[in-house]
Formats: structure tokens, C-alpha cells, sequence
């Protein structure tokens, strides 16, 4: 996983800590309130290819949260799904075969709903942002005989729904687990392109 990702998870983590030792007040009682925090996890996309092994890839996100009264929330995120690119183009006797990595990194705002069993919360979200997309490339050129291989960027609507649960472990620290899918809806159906998928995911997030 990317270091600009994890990066932001060991800061949460110390920051938390430290507000604990120095504040006990419970800020949950204010009207509005923040949450700051990440999540890694797998991602499994929708369209599989029947006759190849079942891809799988990772996600980490990056998350800003404002909450209202407990129960209502509109989350920024920032986060990037990388997962196995695997391509096969023929151009008249030349094969062209592409093993590597598709990127997304996607930028999004989702609204949700929470609600509190004791020290449990279990929530809902859905939203939407953009997508930008990294994808490997093979063109042919008749010219040189040669197949040249790049990288094709695009910006896509991305839209996402998904649920999880909060656990409490102090008035500042909470560690959640989640699943969330998203789809890209304006990017074809091909072998190029498994960035739609299920992100299962585990966090932690400060109340700032």
C-alpha cells in the first residue's frame, strides 16, 4: 500500500491518543463534530472474466467527516483502488500482451445516516465524485512496426453506496469496518477497465 496513505493512518492513530490523555470531554454532545481518519482494505471487482482467476486488488482512503447531532454525517473522501490489469491485443501478426496495474483515485462526497448502541454504531452512505483513471495502452504503429505502450488517463463520474459499524473505544478514538460499493458508470464493460468493484475496509478515525 502507498505510503501517502498509510502516512495519514499512524498520525491519526498518535493524535488520538493524545487528545484522550489531555481531554476526556465527550464532543459527541455537540451539535456539530469532526471525524478524521483512514481505511485499508481489498477490493474485488464486478466484471470478472469467467475463464481467469478472480482478480483482486487493494483500496486505502483517507476520510474527513462532519457529523450533525450523532446521527447524520456528510463524509469527504479521498482514496485510490488499484487493482491487476491483464490485456491481450492482437494487431494482424503481432500479439501484444500487458500484465500490470490499473489505478483509480477517486475524490468524492457522500451523506449518511448513524445511529448509537452504547458504544456500537452502525451507519449508512451513499455519494458521488470523480474518478481519475490510469489505465494501461497498446497502439500499433504501421510505420516502424512497432506496438507502443502507455498509459491511458480519463476523468469519470464515480458513484458509491455502502454500510458499516463505528466501535467506540474512547471519547476521541473508533475503530469501523466497512463495505463499499462503487461503480464508474460511463466506462466500458471491457478487460481493461475492473475498477468497479466491493472495497471491504478497516479503519480507525479521531473526533477532532
Amino acid at each position: 500500500m502507498k505510503t501517502k496513505f498509510l502516512i495519514p493512518l499512524i498520525c491519526i492513530t498518535i493524535s488520538a491518543f493524545t487528545v484522550q490523555a489531555q481531554n476526556n470531554e465527550d464532543v459527541t454532545s455537540r451539535k456539530f463534530y469532526f471525524d478524521f481518519g483512514g481505511a485499508i482494505g481489498v477490493f474485488i471487482p464486478f466484471d470478472q472474466a469467467s475463464d481467469q482467476k478472480t482478480l483482486v486488488g487493494s483500496n486505502a482512503m483517507t476520510y474527513l467527516q462532519v457529523n450533525y447531532h450523532q446521527n447524520y454525517f456528510a463524509k469527504l473522501q479521498f482514496g485510490q483502488t488499484t487493482v491487476d490489469f491483464k490485456s491481450q491485443t492482437s494487431f494482424g501478426a503481432l500479439n501484444s500482451i500487458v500484465s500490470a496495474k490499473a489505478n483509480s483515485t477517486n475524490l468524492g462526497m457522500s451523506f449518511g445516516y448513524q445511529r448509537s448502541f452504547g458504544k456500537w454504531q452502525p451507519f449508512i452512505l451513499g455519494g458521488a465524485g470523480a474518478s481519475f483513471i490510469d489505465v494501461p495502452a497498446s497502439s500499433f504503429d504501421a510505420k516502424t512496426n512497432t506496438i507502443n505502450h502507455t498509459t491511458s488517463s480519463a476523468t469519470n463520474l464515480y458513484i458509491n453506496a455502502g454500510a458499516g459499524v463505528n466501535f467506540k473505544i474512547s471519547n476521541s478514538f473508533i475503530i469501523f469496518t466497512e463495505a463499499q460499493g462503487s461503480t464508474i458508470p460511463d466506462l466500458p464493460k471491457n478487460s481493461n477497465t475492473h475498477l468497479s468493484g466491493i472495497s471491504a475496509l478497516i479503519g480507525i478515525k479521531a473526533t477532532l
